[in-house]
């Protein structure tokens, strides 16, 4: 497969996976998605080190495209988004995700369904999907609930909140806040990469696997937000850069 919008590269028993879009934020699409999920399945059971260039990690999903979603249409998006990211969260081996700039919405789910996160201080997270009518739709609610706990969660995702490295790391979404987020990253990842390939699978499957997981009802609540006028206006307050007025 040939990539238009990642760049990969190996160092010994590591994979670099780059997000490259001509936009300097790396804004996500299913392509982009696509891209980093064969790169990453077909790394030849190497440690993956995912990151981003120019200005972000991603900023999140393109919302232009947002416009032209129904609820059946947006149910068929998260599921594929939810498969991508289901395919990361369950490699056998360790995937890092080093982080800087934005990293927000669907950049942050990719984040969440990576096992170590490192972050640069200056990284702004958060998951603001509720600010455009909708709500996470690539396991954010999910992920983050099972990482933070249910009642922040809750207050997170629910006011749209954007908190920097230092709080992010605070809540225990992070493993390391650094200048050097991307040498730190890097040094963990071939750490890792020299420890019992099966040690290390089995360690991440009893981590990483919850038994109440509600995956399939994300994707059901993401279509049906898009069946309500408050998507609609979400959306179109963003791009028009003013504030929201939704109804009952």
């Amino acid at each position: 497969m040939e990539y238009e919008n990642i760049l990969v590269s190996d160092r010994e028993k590591v994979r670099i996976v780059t997000l490259n879009r001509k936009s300097p934020l790396n804004p996500l699409d299913m392509d982009t998605l696509r891209e980093i999920k064969d790169a990453v399945l077909n790394s030849e059971n190497r440690v993956i080190l995912l990151h981003g260039a120019n200005r972000a990690f991603s900023a999140g999903a393109d919302i232009n495209n947002f416009m032209k979603l129904t609820n059946d249409t947006a149910g068929i998006f998260a599921k594929e988004g939810h498969d991508i990211m289901n395919a990361l969260s369950s490699y056998p081996r360790p995937v890092i995700a080093a982080i800087h700039g934005y990293c927000l919405g669907g950049g942050f789910e990719l984040a969440l369904a990576c096992d170590i996160r490192v972050a640069h201080p200056d990284t702004t997270f958060g998951l603001p999907e509720v600010n455009l009518g909708i709500l996470p739709g690539f396991g954010g609610t999910q992920r983050l609930r099972h990482i933070v706990g249910e009642t922040l969660a809750f207050g997170l995702i629910s006011t749209g909140k954007r908190y920097k490295a230092s709080e992010a790391f605070t809540y225990g979404l992070l493993n390391e806040v650094s200048e050097n987020y991307l040498e730190v990253a890097m040094k963990l990842a071939e750490e890792l990469s020299k420890k019992p390939k099966e040690s290390l699978r089995l360690i991440k499957h009893l981590v990483r696997n919850a038994p109440d997981d509600m995956f399939e009802e994300e994707i059901d609540a993401f279509g049906e937000v898009f069946a309500y006028p408050d998507r609609e206006e979400g959306v179109k307050a963003f791009l028009e850069k003013r504030e929201a007025n939704f109804q009952d």
